[in-house]
């Protein structure tokens, strides 16, 4: 009797882990707009019989210093954030926006580093990949179904805790956007920086700076996501990188910047992707 017990409590392990598939680890949402938000940083689960990476390695810590740095700490408040501005969207709208958000946690597998650099257990891999396989599928699909569309890849950093930086590669992720609406499409009144701004966020570089005459703050101008999926690449589309200061995401804030930032994107939305 005994040993049948023993037996059923050390298979319960084994059941759990057998229930977080990459399924249920990956939110994915369909959506009409053609609007991607996405946030790799934000989830707090583990993957099953995945032990966290050692982001101490030095081979590693040097290969990730382009992408900036190996990280093992999650994105506080991120995947509510990206949540809160998914339902936003649609109240507004009426219509969805696409939505790819983690939630094993960022010391598993860095859903925002090339492959080679994300994971050291191949158990991690299906997680990973099933992450930007659908962001992959829907880059395509909003491609095929509209002229435009935009990424909105959603971060938080502690650098500046009341800004909200731009990552954009200098210009390089967004290259499509600049090239048929300028400057404007940008940090213009009806831009993205432009709304964001009017919805009480602080941004850097600032709007009242030209296009290239301050440059974005370095390890924070844009990850592996708006490099893969960016518009400098023959199958992107446009891709900024959103990197939330802490006041933005305490437990108290993190809906109502998420609703705030829906409400820029949106106006941004009408202004030049309609």
């Amino acid at each position: 009797m005994r040993t049948a017990l023993l037996a059923a409590l050390l298979a319960v392990p084994a059941a759990l882990a057998v229930a977080k598939a990459p399924e249920e680890l990956v939110i994915v949402q369909r959506g009409t707009l053609p609007i991607l938000i996405t946030a790799p940083h934000g989830g707090q689960a583990a993957i099953p019989g995945v032990a966290p990476r050692n982001v101490k390695d030095p081979s590693l810590r040097t290969a990730s210093r382009q992408w900036g740095g190996a990280v093992d700490t999650r994105d506080g408040g991120t995947e509510e954030l990206a949540l809160a501005m998914a339902e936003e969207i649609r109240r507004l709208t009426g219509q969805s926006a696409y939505l790819v958000a983690v939630k094993f946690h960022r010391k598993y597998a860095d859903a925002n580093r090339p492959l080679a650099l994300a994971l050291e257990n191949p158990a991690a891999k299906p997680y990973y990949e099933r992450y930007h396989r659908s962001i992959r599928s829907f880059v395509d699909e909003i491609r095929r179904g509209h002229p435009a569309g935009v990424l909105l890849d959603v971060h938080g950093q502690a650098k500046g805790p009341e800004v909200l930086f731009r990552g954009t590669r200098n210009g390089h992720s967004i290259l499509k956007l600049y090239r048929r609406a300028g400057a404007e499409g940008i940090t213009g009144p009806q831009g993205l920086f432009g709304q964001l701004e009017a919805q009480r966020f602080q941004v850097f570089p600032a709007n009242r700076d030209a296009i290239g005459r301050v440059r974005e703050e370095p390890g924070l101008d844009g990850g592996y996501t708006v490099y893969a999926y960016g518009s400098d690449n023959a199958d992107g589309i446009d891709a900024f990188l959103l990197e939330f200061g802490t006041v933005y995401r305490r437990a108290d804030r993190v809906r109502r910047s998420g609703i705030e930032a829906a409400r820029a994107v949106v106006a941004f939305y009408a202004a030049y992707l309609k």
